[in-house]
């Protein structure tokens, strides 16, 4: 089952899946996700999922090269996401993958990768609530954060979570000032 939804440039907030038509099944959600902006200095994503060994929630990443609204496996590039116990980050093109013991029950991936002035990776932050995890990409790899991006695809593998929450930001540091 496939569904298509358009959100806002910047930010992806999916606030909920389709229902599978057969239990323990794949669910695929197509998004549009512009990854473009000229100012960005972070890239982030959030997944929060009830989490185990026989789930799963990943966010695909890559460019919908022929417009249809769908990113086909020929246009993915980078998933980032939790798998059957396993937090993991793919590249889809050279299939390598790095992958980190993940946890069972209510889980909160955070992904925080921060980007040089000419948008190429310059730092990873990520935990798994609260606890660092992809520790061994100190010196995150190009293939993390593309500005051509243009499209995203949310997966769920397993049974149904009414509570999953998926955000992907692309955006630039906050500035804040305290004033006294």
């Amino acid at each position: 089952m496939t569904f298509t939804t358009a959100f806002i440039a910047a930010a992806l907030v999916v606030p909920s899946m389709p229902q599978p038509e057969y239990d323990d099944c794949e669910v695929v959600t197509n998004c549009v996700f512009d990854a473009s902006r000229n100012d960005a200095k972070e890239f982030a994503v959030r997944i929060e999922l009830e989490a185990t060994p026989s789930n799963g929630v990943e966010v695909v990443f890559g460019r919908d090269a022929n417009g249809d609204g769908r990113l086909s496996r020929t246009e993915a590039e980078m998933s980032v996401g939790y798998c059957c116990g396993e937090c993991k980050v793919v590249n889809i093109v050279t299939g390598d993958t790095v992958s980190c013991a993940g946890t069972t029950g209510r889980a909160a991936l955070d992904w925080k990768l921060r980007l040089n002035g000419n948008r190429t990776p310059r730092s990873l932050a990520a935990t798994v609530n609260g606890q660092p995890t992809f520790t061994q990409l100190v010196t995150p790899p190009p293939f993390l954060f593309d500005p051509t991006w243009n499209a995203a695809k949310i997966i769920r593998r397993g049974q149904s979570d009414p509570n999953l929450r998926v955000e992907c930001t692309v955006d630039n540091e906050p500035l804040v000032m305290y004033i006294r």
